[in-house]
């Protein structure tokens, strides 16, 4: 526990896109923090030496007439860390299908090409070299989202186009497959069986060996502790042997007595994959079916969340989200916590900025000495430029003063774009928060994130990844990444520049 004298820190971590489980977020920052400061320590984890951590510690808070399930990092000579979760995507489950999903991409990427209004955002300070460059990079942007969206339509009419010819070719492999005994439908449902069951076990052992070795070269290579499951994987590891040897004997029984039907379906699968255009429907198919996964899982996020300026059916859910999270870090200032942070992965990092803008507007925000403990935001993965550039309305020629009020509603550490607004000036005004430490880590690679060149961020981070095509998820299991957390809430400098 924190003694007399020592701060006790909120940290409020904030959960991207896709599919999120609860607690998943909160449990994997705070063991990267628990591995990092280990680490830094030279000691193993539950070794309080330095800026080492004591073993964790499981509570619960009650925050707003709710429990809210907490990770407290008790760190030699720092202090009580008290790290929470805001698991927002119970707001978004199921609020948008694929289809409105794939709509508001396809207006998403029109609106990237109204350079007209979006200049003015890119042109702040730009010499005009880095600002055909910052020109050139925004429309290679708009080019994908197009080309994205094109795609999926193109496999969709495909599908449509070889309807007739896809049922009229299962329908004739359906009369030239044989018909099976009561004997020969039981070979076969059992041959299923043991053919899912076989894949099933087969699945699961190899994704749980990767894991373990995951965990174990995470965790100082071999003989390092290699996740949760290794003490029960001795017991039945031996069973586990025999069933499988068992299911692969049965499964080899009953394939050899099944052979003679099995060559007839298989000689109908033939004719039907012979049939002209089943090969390009199957391939049309498989491209939607995978699109519209990510659609819902991926894009229906952000198209439920970002509209914020426009006049949208979805406006609800956002304000839901905001609300519930202003509600936690008041909770949190009210509970007495004396230093409140926030650090947001991918769309969970606009979600932090929105919810800093949202308590910078409130009467009396700019003197208010609580809002002076919200002392720091991390953001990592974030997207934020490109929401700034993609999502936020652009006022008109002549509106002057809405333009204006867009900018002050989203005005917290923004850097002003390039407009002259002539007569219709607005008086200065002063926002909370300036004294934040605001760290935004980025790994090349990421093309979801920037480096957030329009807001007035205190530390950039490039975090080097070794494959770019999981650089979006990299920040999770990077022990550098929260080496730089940890810095960051220490208010120290950063090892990476």
């Amino acid at each position: 526990m924190a003694s007399e004298g020592e701060r006790r820190v909120a940290l409020v971590v904030i959960h991207g896109i896709g599919k999120q489980a609860p607690l998943r977020t909160l449990g994997a920052f705070a063991q990267g923090v628990v591995r990092a400061a280990a680490q830094e320590a030279g000691g193993p984890v539950g070794t309080p030496v330095g800026t080492a951590v004591a073993a964790p510690r499981l509570l619960t808070e009650r925050l707003g007439g709710r429990l809210r399930p907490a990770v407290r990092l008790e760190r030699d000579g720092r202090g009580d860390l008290d790290v929470f979760e805001y698991h927002w995507a119970e707001h978004s489950v199921g609020r948008l299908g694929a289809l409105e999903a794939f709509a508001w991409l396809l207006g998403v990427s029109v609106a990237g090409l109204d350079f007209r209004r979006q200049v003015p955002y890119l042109a702040n300070g730009a010499s005009p070299r880095r600002l055909a460059a910052a020109l050139g990079t925004q429309l290679l942007q708009v080019i994908a989202l197009a080309g994205g969206a094109a795609a999926l339509f193109v496999a969709f009419l495909a599908v449509l186009g070889r309807a007739d010819t896809v049922v009229a070719a299962l329908r004739r492999a359906g009369r030239a497959l044989p018909e099976p005994s009561i004997g020969e439908a039981a070979l076969l449902l059992t041959l299923g069986c043991l053919v899912v069951t076989a894949v099933a076990l087969g699945r699961d052992l190899l994704l749980s060996s990767l894991e373990a070795a995951r965990v174990a070269r995470r965790h100082g290579g071999r003989g390092a502790w290699a996740g949760m499951f290794g003490p029960a994987s001795g017991g039945w590891r031996g069973p586990a042997t025999a069933v499988a040897g068992g299911l692969v004997i049965t499964a080899a029984l009953v394939t050899l007595a099944a052979r003679p039907l099995l060559g007839d379906y298989r000689a109908a699968a033939a004719a039907l994959l012979a049939e002209p255009g089943i090969a390009t429907a199957a391939l049309a198919l498989w491209v939607a079916a995978a699109a519209r996964r990510y659609l819902l899982t991926h894009v229906a996020d952000i198209a439920l969340y970002v509209t914020s300026d426009r006049v949208s059916a979805r406006a609800r859910t956002r304000r839901a989200i905001l609300d519930e999270g202003e509600a936690l870090v008041r909770d949190l200032l009210a509970a007495g916590y004396g230093e409140v942070y926030l650090a947001g992965h991918s769309l969970g990092s606009v979600i932090a900025l929105d919810i800093l803008d949202r308590m910078a507007r409130a009467p009396g925000a700019a003197d208010d000495p609580v809002l002076r403990r919200v002392r720091g935001l991390l953001t990592f993965g974030s997207p934020l430029d490109k929401v700034a550039y993609f999502f936020r309305q652009r006022p008109e020629e002549g509106e002057a003063i809405r333009s204006q009020l867009i900018s002050f509603l989203h005005g917290v550490r923004r850097r002003p774009g390039l407009r002259d607004y002539g007569p219709y000036l607005a008086a200065p005004y002063s926002l909370p928060f300036r004294d934040l430490r605001w760290w935004a880590v980025h790994a090349p690679g990421d093309v979801l994130s920037d480096r957030l060149e329009h807001y007035r961020v205190d530390v950039r981070v490039r975090l080097p990844v070794g494959n770019p095509l999981r650089a979006h998820q990299a920040y999770w299991s990077s022990d550098r990444f929260f080496r730089v957390a940890l810095e960051w809430l220490d208010g120290e400098e950063p090892v990476l520049g």
